[in-house]
C-alpha cells in the first residue's frame, strides 16, 4: 500500500501577518473619516491702477534719418606745376579765409611777373612817344598839305602803341594771376584735412593735383528724405519756416536745433521721396559730414491731445491697444491710433476718450471681460 506524506507547511509567520491585516482593516474607518474635502474658492479681483488721459497741447512731428554734409566743402588743387616749397599748416586744423596752406615753387613765375611789368613799361613809352609824333604832325598838316600823310600814320602808330599797352597790361594781369596760384590760401574758414602731398613734391605737371580739402563746418547741412505723403503735410503750410532738429550719435532730445532750408522741386519717381535740405547751427562742432542722425520736423501743434504712459501702450494682431475699465469696474481692450510721443507720455489720436479710465498699471494679471478693483492715479509729465 502506497503512503502519500504531506509536506508540513511552516506556519511561524501567520501570527504576524495577521495581526498587521487586523490593524490595516482597524484602521480604515479613521482614514476615510480624515479625508479632505476639495471646494473651489473664486480668487479676489485684480486690483489695477487706472487714471483719466492727462490733456495737453502736444508739438507733432515728422520723423525721418539723415545725414550730415558741410555746406561748403572743395577740394585744394595745384593750378601751377612747380615743386611744393612748403605746407604751412597742420593737418585737421581750422583756418580763416585768406591763410596761406601751400606754397609752389614763386620764384620762375615772380620771374614772369617782372618780365610783364617791364613790357607794360616799354609799351606805355611807346604810346607816349606816338601821342607827341600825332600832336606834332596834325599841327604841321595844317598849313602844309605834304604832311597829311604823315599826319595819318603817326595817328596809327599812335592806335597801334595803345593797343600795345591794353595787350602789355592784360599779360600783366595774367602773370599776376599765375603768381597768385603760387600761393594756395584758404577759400573760406573751415577745417583743412590731412595733406594729400609732400615738400619737394612736383605738382600740377600736366593736370591739376590734388593738396587737400576744406570743409566748412558752422553751420552744418542735413540732407534726408521723407514720403510723398509727409512731403505734402509740409507744402501744405507755404511760406512758413519749418524748424528741424537733430538727434547725433550718442545723444537723445533732439539738442540741435534749425530749420528746413530746401525742399526738391519733384518727387523721386524711382522712391516715391521728396529731398530735403537742413541748415543748423555748429559752433560746439558736435556734428560732423558723414554722420547719421535722427531728425524731426515740427508739422503743427495739436491743442488739447490725450496723453497716456508709453508703457501702459499693449500690441495685438490689429494693431496698438490700450486696456481701460468699464463703468461696471469690467476691463475692456481698445484699439487705438498713436499720435507722438511726449517724453514718457504716448498721445492717443483716436480710441480713447478724456472721460475714460485707462489701466496704467496691473495689466500683467487681467482678462478681457473681467471685474477689477481700480485705484484712481493722475498721470503727469
Amino acid at each position: 500500500m502506497m503512503v502519500i506524506k504531506r509536506r508540513e507547511e511552516d506556519t511561524s509567520f501567520w501570527p504576524a501577518r495577521s495581526r498587521l491585516l487586523m490593524g490595516l482593516v482597524l484602521m480604515l474607518p479613521v482614514l476615510a473619516g480624515c479625508k479632505a474635502r476639495n471646494t473651489y474658492h473664486k480668487p479676489p479681483p485684480p486690483e489695477v491702477d487706472v487714471a483719466r488721459p492727462l490733456k495737453q497741447d502736444v508739438t507733432t512731428y515728422l520723423y525721418a534719418t539723415g545725414q550730415m554734409t558741410a555746406t561748403r566743402s572743395v577740394n585744394l588743387v595745384a593750378r601751377v606745376q612747380g615743386f611744393l616749397q612748403a605746407i604751412d599748416y597742420r593737418d585737421g586744423a581750422f583756418v580763416h579765409k585768406g591763410d596761406l596752406l601751400f606754397l609752389i615753387e614763386p620764384a620762375p613765375y615772380a620771374a614772369q611777373e617782372q618780365q610783364s611789368r617791364a613790357n607794360l613799361a616799354s609799351a606805355l613809352a611807346r604810346a607816349a612817344f606816338g601821342v607827341k609824333q600825332f600832336d606834332r604832325y596834325q599841327a604841321l598838316a595844317r598849313f602844309d598839305s605834304g604832311s597829311v600823310q604823315q599826319a595819318q600814320q603817326t595817328r596809327a602808330d599812335r592806335d597801334s602803341a595803345d593797343a600795345s599797352v591794353l595787350q602789355a597790361q592784360a599779360a600783366l594781369q595774367q602773370a599776376d594771376i599765375t603768381y597768385g596760384y603760387t600761393h594756395v590760401t584758404a577759400p573760406f574758414d573751415g577745417f583743412v584735412s590731412a595733406h594729400l602731398v609732400s615738400v619737394g613734391q612736383l605738382v600740377g605737371s600736366g593736370q591739376a593735383t590734388e593738396l587737400a580739402q576744406i570743409s566748412a563746418l558752422d553751420p552744418i547741412w542735413v540732407n534726408f528724405n521723407v514720403s510723398e505723403q509727409d512731403g505734402a503735410r509740409l507744402l501744405a503750410r507755404p511760406g512758413e519756416k519749418w524748424k528741424l532738429q537733430v538727434e547725433g550719435p550718442d545723444e537723445s532730445d533732439y539738442p540741435h536745433d534749425g530749420r528746413v532750408d530746401y525742399i526738391a522741386p519733384t518727387v523721386d519717381p524711382a522712391t516715391g521721396t521728396l529731398a530735403l535740405r537742413g541748415v543748423l547751427d555748429n559752433g560746439h562742432l558736435t556734428l560732423r559730414p558723414g554722420n547719421f542722425v535722427h531728425i524731426r520736423v515740427m508739422t503743427g501743434i495739436r491743442h488739447n491731445a490725450l496723453l497716456v504712459p508709453a508703457e501702459c501702450i499693449g500690441n495685438d494682431q490689429g494693431g496698438r491697444t490700450v486696456f481701460v475699465l468699464t463703468a461696471e469696474n469690467k476691463v475692456a481692450l481698445r484699439p487705438v491710433t498713436l499720435g507722438p510721443l511726449v517724453g514718457r507720455l504716448q498721445a492717443i489720436e483716436h480710441g480713447v476718450a478724456a472721460e475714460d479710465r485707462v489701466i496704467v498699471n496691473g495689466t500683467e494679471s487681467i482678462r478681457t471681460g473681467e471685474v477689477a478693483v481700480p485705484h484712481e492715479v493722475q498721470v503727469t509729465q
